[in-house]
């Protein structure tokens, strides 16, 4: 889902959208490289995990979300075939307990689809979202599940009954809320659960059509991810474009209203897809063509991955470093940390049978080394089927896991 909204606002944006001098007074970038060095880094303790086993002929693994080292949760779908991919594919959501993988029992489903983005903050509140698989994106259909800490139940949403073209791209639960992002054409989805019913909220002023960017278009943004840090302190990412801007945007909400926030980047045809951090005050953002931008205090600091395509997730670990996904070192994946002086690139391990692999997100367990990686290895099938995988990393013997 992160990869399909990254296209789509590039699309837009090369669509004619083209624009001079920023207006909303952006921090500029610190003196930091524009693109720094890669090596290759010692492997670390990455390692293929176990799980119970996924129905065939292809399943994958979208998202993953942990809370503590005892709970964490991994969504996807299973029984998908590329030769129906219209009725076919079953949601799948797997737990762990801290020692090992499980399936998740799920409430009756009788629709064929996948589930994207899976978020939480405690071991009962933990979120899902995904959808139907359509032939078309009017015929999809917005399913979102919730996890109580004791049984999983779908939560009527009033954008998801299909009849447009309403793509969730960014999940996130904090502060006692949980936000859903996306787009709807060239409409912006903000929707807000207070606990009771969803809210809607307007983009910032600049995101609205009515008014032109450069070429005739009209004014837009795409929101692609969503990081919350409490109530009043919630943070999007994607791009926009209007007269006098073009590139990757962030967005603050302060309780209040949501406002733009410019990094420094401007006339490019990028977005931010994915977001990471410990606190508002150290965020990380990626996106496509190897953007990465570090905030800081108000600050921002680009340090682009010059090997990468689509950074399609981030998180950064216990010390505050970030994690990549690339998926560009064909037929492995890699991950990718930041070190002083640059990028760090570690190839992911892989199933001995298989001829490739693709990770699509990440996630760090607060207050502990641990993290997940999770996606699908290419098996090798005629026509090629894919197996859903999760990577640990754990770093130190009184840290693993043991299956």
């Amino acid at each position: 889902m992160r990869k399909i909204a990254v296209m789509t606002a590039v699309v837009l944006l090369v669509s004619g959208c083209t624009g001079g001098p920023a207006g909303t007074g952006p921090s500029a970038p610190s003196d930091g490289p524009s693109e720094a060095v890669v090596t290759s880094a010692p492997a670390p303790n990455w390692r293929l995990a176990t799980l119970p086993e996924l129905a065939g002929p292809t399943s994958v693994l979208w998202d993953v979300v942990s809370v503590d080292a005892r709970h964490a949760w991994a969504v996807g779908s299973e029984a998908y075939s590329p030769a129906q991919p219209d009725d076919t594919g079953t949601p799948v959501i797997l737990q762990w307990d801290g020692r090992s993988w499980a399936r998740a029992p799920l409430p009756a489903i009788s629709w064929h689809g996948r589930l994207d983005l899976v978020a939480a903050d405690s071991p009962s509140n933990v979120w899902a979202v995904g959808s139907t698989a359509a032939a078309t994106p009017e015929e999809q259909v917005t399913h979102v599940l919730h996890y109580d800490g004791s049984a999983w139940r779908e939560v009527p949403f009033a954008r998801g009954d299909g009849g447009g073209h309403a793509l969730i791209t960014g999940l996130t639960v904090g502060g006692g809320q949980t936000w859903l992002v996306g787009n709807d054409l060239s409409d912006v989805i903000i929707e807000q659960w207070d606990g009771r019913s969803w809210r809607s909220h307007q983009p910032p002023a600049e995101c609205r059509t009515g008014g032109t960017s450069f070429g005739g278009m009209p004014n837009f943004c795409t929101f692609t991810a969503i990081k919350a840090f409490g109530p009043d302190d919630v943070w999007a990412a994607g791009n926009g474009a209007w007269q006098g801007f073009k590139g990757p945007l962030l967005f603050h909400w302060n309780g209040s209203a949501w406002r733009t926030v410019q990094v420094g980047v401007n006339e490019e045809e990028s977005s931010f897809g994915a977001l990471a951090g410990h606190s508002s005050g150290d965020l990380w953002a990626v996106g496509d063509g190897g953007l990465a931008v570090r905030a800081s205090g108000g600050s921002f600091e680009l340090l682009r991955y010059a090997q990468g395509g689509a950074l399609p997730d981030v998180v950064t670990d216990l010390a505050g470093r970030p994690w990549l996904i690339d998926n560009s070192a064909t037929p492995s994946a890699s991950l990718v940390t930041y070190r002083t002086g640059g990028w760090a690139r570690v190839p992911a391990p892989q199933p001995p049978d298989a001829v490739g692999m693709s990770l699509h997100g990440l996630d760090s367990v607060p207050g502990s080394p641990l993290m997940f990686a999770v996606g699908a290895a290419d098996l090798p099938t005629n026509p090629r089927y894919l197996k859903g995988v999760v990577l640990e990393y754990a770093p130190a013997p009184s840290t693993e896991s043991r299956h």
